[in-house]
């Protein structure tokens, strides 16, 4: 599997990701427009990874924008992010034009299943669960983000059933969390990767991670893909991820 194919399944799991925040409260939906889907979360009007914009090209997002930016204004929304793909110069200084700041600069990072090294999941506590509040309580006190965050945001699975959540305990509580999206054409997105402070160094969210794709590998998964942060980074590296770029994070926020 080339990089070229590897990165058009990390840009098939940002579409997915954008539809897991699309779904959530009942004031939150998904605008879809040639070429571009954005998730609208007022739930979270100040947090811009749940206020998304996913274009395929700079074209699409060109004859987008307009609307995007008005649909966010109206929902309340005071900061939104756009997706831009690594090395894509042109949309970058489209956005930077418009008021856009790089706010991260997330990895693309994916491999065939054939290329990974799973971690074996020895005396890991752990469990699948749909329990979508527990996971969004998990990630915003991993984060540290104040609310209203993920729990905010993450109420309602969408539709589609490609959608699991993981989840490891310590001394009995749960502590570490993952979850996934099994795409049709058999990528295992990964996002919502997380461990409370005070669970780390044990490896659990790497080892829980590891069932998830043993799991998604099972059921006929080949590849799978994510954007690392610069602390996940190295970890996804060692288990087999090619690096296939840094990506920007453009947001746009109200003061």
């Amino acid at each position: 599997m080339d990089d070229a194919e590897l990165l058009r399944r990390v840009h098939t799991c940002l579409i997915a990701e954008a539809e897991l925040w699309g779904s959530g409260s009942g004031s939150a939906y998904l605008e879809r427009l040639p070429g571009v889907i954005a998730a609208v979360s007022p739930a979270a009007p100040d947090r811009s990874l749940f206020n998304c914009v996913v274009p395929d090209s700079l074209a699409s997002l060109e004859a987008a924008y307009p609307k995007l930016a008005a649909s966010f204004a109206d929902a309340g929304v005071r900061a939104f992010t756009v997706w831009v793909g690594p090395g894509d110069r042109a949309m970058a200084d489209f956005l930077a034009a418009r008021g856009h700041k790089l706010d991260s600069r997330p990895a693309a990072m994916a491999a065939a299943m054939s290329e990974l090294a799973i971690p074996e999941a020895g005396d890991l506590d752990w469990e699948a669960t749909r329990d979508l509040g527990l996971l969004a309580r998990i990630n915003d006190q991993a984060y540290g983000f104040p609310p209203p965050a993920f729990e905010a945001a993450l109420t309602s699975w969408p539709a589609d059933d490609g959608w699991r959540g993981y989840v490891a305990r310590a001394d009995g509580r749960p502590a570490a969390c993952a979850i996934v999206y099994e795409s049709p054409d058999g990528d295992c997105g990964v996002t919502g990767v997380a461990s409370l402070p005070d669970a780390r160094g044990k490896n659990l969210a790497g080892r829980l991670l590891g069932r998830a794709l043993a799991e998604a590998r099972t059921r006929g998964a080949t590849s799978t893909s994510l954007q690392a942060s610069p602390l996940g980074r190295p970890v996804y590296a060692k288990m087999g991820y090619r690096d296939l770029g840094e990506m920007g994070m453009w947001e746009h926020r109200v003061s």
